[in-house]
């Protein structure tokens, strides 16, 4: 089990292979990035508990993914330009923490993207979300010796 932490530095893209790594937190917060295209790239069945984008000049997330079934438990845009959230934000996560982003600055056109995200700013102690029995059980590694 690991958290990657690449946070308040000068990064403006993340490799692909960053969504390849089996981690529990993958914070990116306090970059430079501004577009996320190697997001889409996440491969079938991946799952990241928790994704930390925070303090971002994000102005978009990808229009779509090139798998049906990665999920991201936890996505944390909060203090970004987000203006919209795209049609995968509803099947593809959990809970989307939006607080301080131009998205919530106006009314939600899609009432089924409310139940999901959170225009308010998520409170302190939740970023343990993740069910962490369950990471052996969705990252199993076969001994081989």
């Amino acid at each position: 089990m690991a958290m990657i932490s690449f946070e308040n530095g000068i990064l403006t893209e993340i490799p692909y292979q960053m969504f390849f790594s089996p981690v529990y937190t993958l914070s990116l917060m306090g970059n430079r990035i501004e577009t996320l295209p190697t997001l889409a790239m996440m491969p079938p069945g991946m799952i990241i508990p928790e994704l930390r984008l925070t303090h971002n000049p994000l102005r978009e997330l990808p229009a779509a993914l090139m798998a049906p079934d990665p999920f991201i438990m936890s996505l944390n845009v909060q203090n970004t330009s987000l203006t919209t959230m795209p049609t995968w934000v509803k099947t593809n996560t959990k809970v989307v923490w939006a607080y301080d982003t131009p998205f919530c600055a106006t009314p939600m056109a899609d009432p089924a993207l409310a139940y999901q995200v959170m225009c308010f700013a998520r409170p302190p102690g939740q970023e343990a979300f993740f069910p962490m029995y369950l990471f052996d059980v969705l990252y199993r590694i076969e001994n081989t010796t």
